[in-house]
């Protein structure tokens, strides 16, 4: 009797080992993956994207992009940049676009988010819009709570707009497009230069993202 309950015992205490050992690496791979976001600044290198005198578009989607990066950081969200700096990921359009979806899809991203900034012939449209791909739902839910946070900006919901873009496409992820604001308007084009705004464009965008993931 005393030897069969000393293999009962060995059996536990093996089976025990087997479960601690497997335990952390499978709850920090899902916490890893639930809670990595990849920024991606759009256009750079040789790609400005718009452009209005010596301000482009490049330049303001890093700013932007950074700022929400460290937001999310602040509140214990890992985030993946596809750039940091003035350059391009690729020599063309479509390569490029490629790899930053690429990129997020290799990393194992829970959420991709593309910074980018508007521009059209009348000069009279402003704020913020949120875009994703029509063929994603849960592409549609991120943009829809992204949206509402960026609310107060514009003074109203404005609902997030269905999108053909080839880097949410390609993206395995939810993933959205976020136009911060629209070069061609004057005061839009003077806000997105003000540190102190895209700062808060970065912590509204953030706290949207943050409300998806918390859902």
């Amino acid at each position: 009797m005393g030897k069969k309950l000393w293999w009962m015992a060995t059996l536990v205490l093996m089976a025990a080992y087997f479960i601690i050992r497997q335990a952390p690496a499978t709850v920090a791979a899902t916490a890893q993956r639930k809670n990595l976001v990849v920024i991606d600044p759009g256009h750079g290198g040789w790609d400005p994207g718009a452009v209005r005198g010596t301000v482009y578009e490049k330049t303001l989607t890093l700013a932007v992009a950074m700022k929400v990066g460290e937001w999310l950081l602040q509140h214990n969200i890992r985030v993946y940049y596809t750039r940091t700096r003035d350059t391009a990921l690729a020599s063309t359009v479509l390569h490029d676009l490629n790899n930053r979806s690429s990129l997020a899809n290799r990393v194992g991203a829970a959420l991709f988010v593309s910074i980018h900034v508007n521009i059209e012939a009348t000069g009279t449209v402003a704020g913020p819009i949120v875009y994703y791909h029509k063929s994603s739902p849960a592409s549609y839910t991120l943009a829809r709570q992204v949206s509402q946070s960026l609310a107060p900006l514009n003074g109203r919901y404005r609902p997030p707009r269905p999108i053909g873009q080839w880097v949410l496409a390609r993206s395995h992820m939810p993933a959205i497009n976020v136009e911060v604001g629209f070069l061609s308007h004057n005061a839009d084009a003077a806000r997105m230069q003000s540190v102190w705004y895209q700062s808060h464009l970065a912590a509204t965008i953030g706290q949207g993202i943050l409300g998806y993931l918390n859902r």
